[in-house]
Formats: C-alpha cells, structure tokens, sequence
C-alpha cells in the first residue's frame, strides 16, 4: 500500500480470518515464552460496543480511530484502583482522528466529569470475556 500524508477512511488493510487468526496465536505464544505467562494471566484482546465506537467515528472532524496501548493498575476483578495497588494490566485506548492526524480527545471540554466521550477504553477483556 502506498504511503500517504493525508489520514483517510481507508487506512488499513482487510485480513482474511487464517492471517488474524495466526497473528493472535503468534503474540499469545510469545507473549507466554518472552513473559514466562500462564496463559490465563494476561489481557489477549479487549471488545467494544459498536455504539460506543460509532459515538467517536460520529465527532466532528473525525476520519478514522487510533488505538494506544495503555495500562491502569486493577484488582482481581478488572476494576480500577488506586495507583500502585492492585495489578498494573495492559488495557487499550482508542480515540478519534483528524484528517490532519491531531487527535480529537485533545479537546479540553472533555475535562470534566467521568469524560464527554473524548476517548474510549475499558472493554470487556480477553480471557475473562472471551469469545466462546
């Protein structure tokens, strides 16, 4: 594909199911080797509602997501906790762009409250939710 300067809605490439499939199983089997994992003791992929993700692709501006790998410490139950107790986990935050590439949750009205939908994390995790 070649490169662009512009951020667009076509961005990315279609895998078939065999090319997700094996890069899943290739990140869960070294991730188990480099980690020395069990492999129930680490976040493999995390789900988001559709509505959830039309809200940021329907912002103002918004050409497409970024997707940030994140970490927040959590308890045994994936619930937030204070900083330094609990579990540090990977968790991923996704955010809408700009056709100029800025991101849109630098918006500083999202600043109050539990956010305005600036950005959007906590999914249901993978192994605890994961497909059956």
């Amino acid at each position: 594909m070649p490169k662009r300067d512009k951020f667009h809605g076509d961005v990315g490439q279609f895998l078939t199911g065999k090319d997700a499939v094996d890069r899943t199983i290739r990140y869960k089997k070294h991730k188990e080797v480099d980690q020395k994992c069990a492999p129930d003791t680490y976040i493999r992929g995390e789900f988001f509602g559709i509505n959830r993700i039309n809200s940021l692709l329907g912002r103002k501006d918004c050409v497409g997501i970024r997707i940030y790998y994140g970490k927040r410490y959590e308890d045994k139950d994936e619930n937030p906790v204070d900083e330094g107790r609990g579990e540090l986990k990977s968790r991923l935050v996704i955010v809408g762009v700009r056709a100029d590439g800025t991101d849109i949750f630098d918006d500083k009205t999202g600043l109050k409250g539990d956010g305005d939908g600036d950005a959007l994390g906590d999914g249901y995790t993978c192994p605890r939710h994961c497909a059956p």
